[in-house]
C-alpha cells in the first residue's frame, strides 16, 4: 500500500513557551460561514480538551458519543503534537468527524452524488461539482493504491475504515446526508433538488481542515471481510485455514495498530497538506515516513514513539531538501541516436556485495534491455550519449565513464531514488 498516506491536531505538551489552556467548549454557537445561520450538524461539534493559547490552533470533535470523542481526541491529538513538533508549523483549526457504526462512508455518498450526476438526475448547475468530486475521489483513490487483484481485494472491500479529508463540494454533501440521517431515499431527493447556489457557502468553513475518521471498529469489520479472501488466494487447506485463523486472533492487536497508523499517516498528510507549503510529493514522504514508524515491527525501540516519528519526519525533510536539488526528470527520447551508439555498454553488472550477476544490459534487434536477476526485461530507449529511458518513462539508466574511458556502472534513478550498480569487473560484452 502506498500511501499516500497523513495528518493532524495540536496537544497539550507543545515544546512552545505559550500555555495550553484546556477547554471543553460547545461549538454550537458557530455560525454558518456566508450566511450567519446554524444547522443541525453544528451542536455536535465540541472542541477538544486542548488547544493552545496565543496560536490559532485547536481541535474540535464531531462525534455522537463519549467513546467516539475520547477515541477521536487522543488519535487527533498524537497526530498534531507529532505535525506540530516535526514541522514547526501552525496545524490551524481542525475538525474531526468521527463515522458511526452502519451509517455510509463519506465515499458512498460521493459515488451515489457522481452516479446521478452520469445519469441526468442532477440540474445542469451542480454538474461542476458533481466533477469536482469525481476528480477528488480518482486522486484519493490513487493516493491509497489499495487493491489487489491477486488477493481478489477490491476497494469498495476497505474503504469503510479509510478516512478522508472532506472538501469543498464534499464537506457540503455529507452534511446534508447527515442531516438527512443517511436515508439514501431522502438523500437521493435532496440531491436532485441542490442547485449551484446551495454550495455557495459551507458552515465548516471556519475550519482549516476536515477530517472523516472511520470509527474504530470499522478495522475488525474489514479484517474479517477481508482475510478470508487471503486464504481462498493462497488455496489453503482446512488445517492451514483452521492455524491462519488462530494466528489472525492472535495478531489482530498486531494488524489493528497497523491500520490505526495508516489512518495517523493519512490524517498528517491531510493537515500538513493544508497548513505547509510543501508539494504534495514532498507531503507524502512525510507522511510515509511517519507511517513506517507506527508500523509493528516486532523489535525493540529505543525512546518514546513520539520522539522516534518527529525525527523520522525532519530525517525526510532533510531528503526532501537534497531531492530538490537535483530531482528526477525524464529525458526525451533522442531521435538520432542508434545502437551503434551504445555498442561498448552491453555487459553484466552486479549489486555491491553481491557475488553473482544481478543486472544485465543487451541490445539485440535494434531493442535494448535492461534486466534484474530473473525479472522480464525492461525495455529502454536512447536518450543522451550515455543515458537511455524506460519505455513507460519512469526510469533512466546511466553508463558511467572514468577519466581512462573506461565503464564502471551503471546509475539507476527513478523518482526519488538512485543507485549505482558496478560493472562486473571479469566481463564485458561488446555488442551482445
Amino acid at each position: 500500500m502506498s500511501f499516500t498516506f497523513r495528518a493532524r491536531i495540536l496537544a497539550s505538551l507543545f515544546t512552545l513557551s505559550t500555555a495550553v489552556c484546556f477547554q471543553n467548549i460547545a461549538a454550537g454557537s458557530i455560525a454558518t460561514a456566508g450566511t450567519g445561520e446554524e444547522s443541525d450538524f453544528l451542536p455536535a461539534i465540541e472542541m477538544a480538551p486542548f488547544v493552545v493559547e496565543g496560536d490559532n490552533s485547536a481541535i474540535f470533535v464531531h462525534a455522537r458519543s463519549r467513546g467516539d470523542r475520547r477515541y477521536a481526541e487522543k488519535f487527533a491529538e498524537e497526530v498534531i503534537r507529532v505535525t506540530y513538533d516535526s514541522l514547526g508549523k501552525s496545524t490551524g483549526r481542525g475538525l474531526v468527524i468521527v463515522g458511526r457504526n452502519k451509517e455510509p462512508h463519506p465515499f458512498t455518498i460521493f459515488e451515489k452524488f457522481i452516479a446521478m450526476a452520469d445519469a441526468g438526475q442532477l440540474d445542469p448547475s451542480v454538474m461542476p461539482m458533481a466533477e469536482a468530486t469525481r476528480k477528488k475521489l480518482v486522486d484519493w483513490q490513487e493516493e491509497i493504491e489499495i487493491e489487489d487483484a491477486e488477493m481478489g481485494i477490491e476497494f469498495d472491500m476497505v474503504v469503510e475504515l479509510l478516512p478522508i479529508s472532506l472538501e469543498a463540494s464534499g464537506s457540503k454533501l455529507y452534511q446534508w446526508a447527515w442531516i438527512d440521517e443517511f436515508d439514501m431515499e431522502l438523500v437521493d431527493q435532496r440531491f436532485r433538488n441542490l442547485r449551484a447556489e446551495d454550495f455557495s457557502a459551507d458552515q465548516l468553513d471556519t475550519y482549516d481542515w476536515v477530517f472523516y475518521l472511520p470509527p474504530k471498529g470499522a478495522v475488525h469489520r474489514v479484517i474479517k471481510e477481508v482475510i478470508p479472501l487471503v486464504m481462498k488466494a493462497e488455496d489453503m487447506g482446512f488445517f492451514a485455514r483452521a492455524a491462519a485463523r488462530t494466528a489472525l486472533i492472535a495478531f489482530r492487536p498486531v494488524i489493528t495498530k497497523a491500520m490505526e497508523g495508516m489512518r495517523k499517516g493519512m490524517l498528517f498528510y491531510a493537515v500538513s497538506k493544508a497548513r505547509t507549503a510543501y508539494s504534495k510529493d514532498d507531503i507524502e514522504q512525510l507522511a510515509q515516513a511517519y507511517s513506517q514508524v507506527l508500523m509493528p515491527d516486532f523489535k525493540f525501540n529505543g525512546g518514546s514513539q513520539h520522539a522516534r516519528a518527529v525525527e523520522a519526519i525532519q530525517q525526510q525533510l532533510e531528503k526532501n531538501i537534497e531531492y530538490a536539488k537535483d530531482p528526477f526528470i525524464a529525458p526525451e527520447r533522442s531521435m538520432t541516436l542508434n545502437a551503434a551508439d551504445y555498442a561498448d555498454f552491453p555487459g553484466d553488472y552486479v549489486d555491491e556485495d553481491q557475488d553473482e550477476v544481478t543486472h544485465r544490459f543487451r541490445i539485440e534487434d535494434d531493442t535494448f534491455t535492461w534486466t534484474y536477476r530473473d525479472k522480464d526485461p525492461m525495455v529502454f530507449y536512447a536518450a543522451t550519449s550515455h543515458k537511455l529511458i524506460r519505455e513507460n518513462g519512469k526510469m533512466t539508466i546511466e553508463f558511467l565513464i572514468d577519466e581512462d574511458g573506461n565503464i564502471t556502472g551503471v546509475e539507476e534513478r527513478w523518482h526519488r531514488r538512485r543507485k549505482t550498480v558496478p560493472v562486473q569487473s571479469t566481463t564485458l560484452l561488446t555488442g551482445n
